[in-house]
C-alpha cells in the first residue's frame, strides 16, 4: 500500500537517515554498540545496593571478607569458582564492605557483555550485531542477575567471549585471538564449574552442525524437494559425499589461508601448534593464579583459623620459589580434581541415591525434583525473556528455511541456547531462575537475526514508500521494547523480592530488613560491648524443624569445622544474616535460657535482640517492658518459620527509620 501524498517527505526523510547509517563509515556500528553497552552498564549500577543479599550472596560474600580479613583461601566447589571470591576481597580491602561492593564485580561484568557482539560481525550483519548486543544489554533475566552476586552471569559472559574470539580466530587467523581465547576460558573455569558444560555444549552444537551441514545443507525448503523425490540410496550418498567433498574444499581453502600467512605447510604446524601452547599456558597461568592456596590453605579457613607460615604451601610462596613451585602446582592439581569429582557426583547420585527404595521409587523422586526445576526454569523464560526467545526461534527459521543468507553461526548458537533448555535443569541440585542466564546469551545470536529482519523489512518499505510496513515493522519493534522495558522495570528494580516475582528465588529475604540491617550497622559502629544477641530457647525433639538459629548445646558453641562467626549459630539457617554481622564489624553472641536473657536485657540492655516467633520461649513480655522495640521481617519469600523479630532498645530507636 503506497504512502499517502502528505505522509512522502516524511518517509523520505526517515529512508535517507537510515540510509546513511547504513552506509555509514566503519565504526557506526560500534558506536551504536558501545552507547547500548554504557546503557547496559548504567542499568546495572543504579541502586545495587537496595535489594538484601539473598542466602547466596551472603554466603559468598562472607567468605570473600573471610579471605580479605585473614589472607586464607582453598577452593571449595559448595562456593563456586574462586574468581568472585578474589576480586571482592581486593574490593573489600580498597573500598570497603557493601551489598554494592560485593555485587560491583558481576555488575560491570554483565553490563560489558553487550560489546562482545561485534566479534561476530564478520557473520551477522549491521543490524544483527546491534540487535545481539541490544538483547544481553536489556533482558530482564540477564539485568536482574547481573545485579546478584552469583557467578552464573560471571560464567555466561567469560565463555561467550571466549567463543567469540574463537570466531575471531577463524575470521583472521590472527594468534592473539588465540591467547583471549585461553585467558578468558580461564576465567570461566574460575567462574564457576559449569564453564565444562560450555565445552560440551559447543561440541554438541557443532556435531549438529555438521548433521546440518551434510544432510541440511541449504534450509528445509531444499530438504523438503529433495525428499520429495523419494531419493534412492545412491542419491542420498551422493549428496552427502559431495557435501563431504565441498567441506573438504572449505577447509582446504583454511589451511591454505594459513599457509599464506606463514609460508610452508611445516611453518604453518609450527606457528600454530606455538600459539596453540601459549594459549594453553595463559589458560594454565590463570587458573593456577585463581585456584591455588593463599594463606594458611584449608587450615586457614577452619575453625580456629591457622595463621600461614613460611613454609605454607601457597600461590605466593609457590611463585616466589622455585624449589616450592612444583609442589604449589600439585597441590593446586589435586584440589581441583577433588573439588569437581564432588561437584560431578551430586547430579548423577540424585538418580542412584542408595537406600532402602527402590530404584523405581529413586527415580520417581528424580524426575519429580527435575520437573520442579524445569517449571521454575520455563516460568522464568516465559515471563521474562518472550521477546528474546521468540525472536530466536524467528531467527533460526528465517535462517533454515533460506529467507536469509544461511550462516553457521546462527544455528550453532541456537542449539547451544535450546539445549541448555533441556539440560541445565538436570545437571542442577536446586531449582532456580538464574540457570536462565546460560539459556539466553547464546540466544542472543539468533534473536537479534531475528529483531534486525524485522528492522531491514521496515526500511524496505521506507523504499517503496510503504506506509502499512512501515507502521507495522514500527509498532512490532516499539511493543517489543516497550514489553521488555515494562518486566525489566517490575522484574529488576521495583519488585526484586516479592515471591511473586519469577526471577526471586525463594531463599531472598523480605526488602523491609533493609532499614533495620541499616539500624544495626549504625548501632555497632557507636556501641561498646556486645552488639547482637540472637536467641533460641526451645530443645527436645521439636527443636528446630530446621529453622532454629542457635545452636541447642552450649557446650558445642565453641566449636565449628569451617571459621563460621559467631560458632554458636546454626550458621546456614541464619544467612545472610552473618554476612551482615562481619561486614558491620557486630560484636554478635548467642542465648538460649530464658531466664539469662531476661536477666541481661534488664542489667546490660543490649541494643539489639533477634528473636523468632514460633519460638515457645520468646521473652516477648520481658523485652517489651524493658524498652525495646521490635519489627519482624521475612528471611526467605515465604513460611512462618522463616519469619524473625529485630528488638531494638529504645535508647538506639532513633537510628532505626520509621
Amino acid at each position: 500500500m503506497a504512502a499517502p501524498p502528505r505522509e512522502l517527505s516524511r518517509l523520505k526523510r526517515l529512508r535517507e537517515r537510515v540510509a546513511a547509517w547504513a552506509d555509514g563509515d566503519d565504526y557506526a556500528v560500534p558506536k551504536v554498540v558501545l552507547g547500548i553497552t554504557l546503557l547496559s552498564v548504567a542499568l546495572r549500577v543504579v541502586g545495587l545496593g537496595s535489594r538484601v543479599a539473598h542466602y547466596d550472596e551472603g554466603r559468598v560474600a562472607y567468605w570473600a571478607l573471610n579471605l580479605a580479613e585473614t589472607g586464607s583461601f582453598t577452593y571449595r566447589y559448595i562456593i563456586h569458582g574462586p574468581f568472585i571470591q578474589h576480586v571482592d576481597a581486593w574490593l573489600f580491602s580498597v573500598l570497603g564492605t557493601s551489598d554494592v561492593i560485593m555485587r560491583l564485580p558481576v555488575a560491570l561484568v554483565g553490563g560489558l557483555l553487550p560489546v562482545t557482539a561485534l566479534l561476530f560481525r564478520e557473520h551477522l550483519r549491521r543490524e544483527e550485531v546491534v540487535g545481539v548486543a541490544a538483547f544481553l544489554a536489556l533482558n530482564p533475566l540477564l539485568l536482574y542477575y547481573s545485579r546478584f552476586m552469583r557467578s552464573d552471569v560471571l560464567v555466561a559472559a567469560f565463555m561467550f567471549t571466549a567463543f567469540g574470539l574463537l570466531v575471531r580466530f577463524y575470521d583472521t587467523r590472527k594468534a592473539r585471538y588465540l591467547y583471549g581465547v585461553g585467558a578468558f576460558a580461564a576465567l570461566g573455569f574460575a567462574s564457576k564449574e559449569n564453564a565444562i558444560v560450555y565445552v560440551v555444549t559447543w561440541l554438541g552444537a557443532t556435531g549438529l552442525l555438521l548433521a546440518k551441514v551434510l544432510v541440511l545443507p541449504n534450509g528445509y525448503r531444499d530438504a523438503a524437494s529433495f525428499l520429495a523425490s523419494v531419493p534412492s540410496p545412491s542419491a542420498i550418498w551422493n549428496r552427502m559425499t559431495g557435501r563431504v567433498r565441498s567441506d573438504v574444499t572449505l577447509l582446504v581453502e583454511t589451511v591454505r589461508s594459513f599457509r599464506d600467512r606463514h609460508g610452508s605447510p611445516w611453518q604453518v604446524v609450527v606457528a600454530y601448534v606455538g600459539h596453540v601452547g601459549i594459549g594453553l599456558a595463559i589458560f594454565f597461568a590463570v587458573s593456577l593464579f585463581f585456584y591455588a592456596p593463599r594463606g594458611a590453605g584449608l587450615a586457614g579457613i577452619q575453625h580456629p583459623p591457622a595463621t600461614p607460615t613460611a613454609d605454607s604451601v601457597n600461590f605466593w610462596n609457590g611463585v616466589t620459589n622455585p624449589a616450592m613451585f612444583p609442589e604449589l602446582v600439585q597441590v593446586t592439581y589435586d584440589r581441583v580434581i577433588e573439588q569437581y569429582s564432588n561437584w560431578f557426583n551430586p547430579a548423577s547420585e540424585r538418580a542412584t541415591t542408595t537406600g532402602e527404595s527402590t530404584l523405581g521409587e529413586r527415580f520417581d523422586r528424580f524426575y519429580e525434583e527435575v520437573d520442579g526445576h524445569y517449571g521454575i526454569l520455563l516460568e522464568a523464560l516465559a515471563y521474562t525473556c518472550g521477546p528474546l526467545v521468540a525472536f530466536s526461534a524467528f531467527g533460526y527459521a528465517l535462517d533454515r528455511v533460506g529467507s536469509i543468507r544461511p550462516r553457521h553461526l546462527v544455528p550453532f548458537a541456537a542449539y547451544c541456547g535450546y539445549v541448555s533448555i533441556v539440560g541445565y535443569p538436570i545437571g542442577t541440585d536446586i531449582g532456580n531462575p538464574w540457570i536462565g542466564a546460560h539459556v539466553v546469551v547464546p540466544l542472543a545470536i539468533p534473536a537479534g537475526v531475528g529483531v534486525a529482519a524485522v528492522f531491514r523489512w521496515g526500511v524496505e518499505a521506507i523504499s517503496i514508500d510503504d506506509i502499512t510496513g512501515v507502521a507495522t515493522a514500527a509498532l512490532v519493534l516499539v511493543l517489543v521494547t516497550a514489553l521488555v522495558g515494562n518486566v525489566a522495570a517490575t522484574t529488576v528494580y521495583s519488585n526484586a523480592h516479592e515471591e511473586s516475582n519469577p526471577l526471586v528465588q525463594f531463599a531472598q529475604p523480605q526488602e523491609e530488613l533493609r532499614s533495620d540491617l541499616t539500624a544495626m550497622e549504625r548501632i555497632a559502629r557507636d556501641n561498646q560491648g556486645t552488639d547482637v544477641v540472637v536467641y533460641y530457647g526451645e530443645s527436645g525433639d521439636d527443636f528446630d524443624g530446621g529453622s532454629a538459629y542457635v545452636q541447642e548445646n552450649r557446650d558445642e558453641w565453641g566449636e565449628a569445622f569451617w571459621n563460621l562467626r559467631p560458632t554458636c549459630l546454626k550458621w546456614y539457617n541464619t544467612l545472610p544474616l552473618p554476612w551482615y554481622f562481619a561486614s558491620g564489624e557486630m560484636e554478635t553472641v548467642c542465648e538460649n535460657d530464658r531466664e539469662q536473657l531476661s536477666r541481661m536485657v534488664s542489667d546490660e540492655q543490649p541494643p539489639i535482640v533477634i528473636t523468632q516467633p514460633f519460638d515457645g520461649t520468646q521473652p516477648g513480655k520481658q523485652l517489651g517492658p524493658a524498652g525495646y522495640e521490635r519489627r519482624s521481617h521475612q528471611l526467605r519469600t515465604g513460611g512462618y518459620k522463616n519469619t524473625f523479630t529485630v528488638w531494638i532498645h529504645e535508647s538506639h530507636t532513633d537510628q532505626r527509620p520509621s
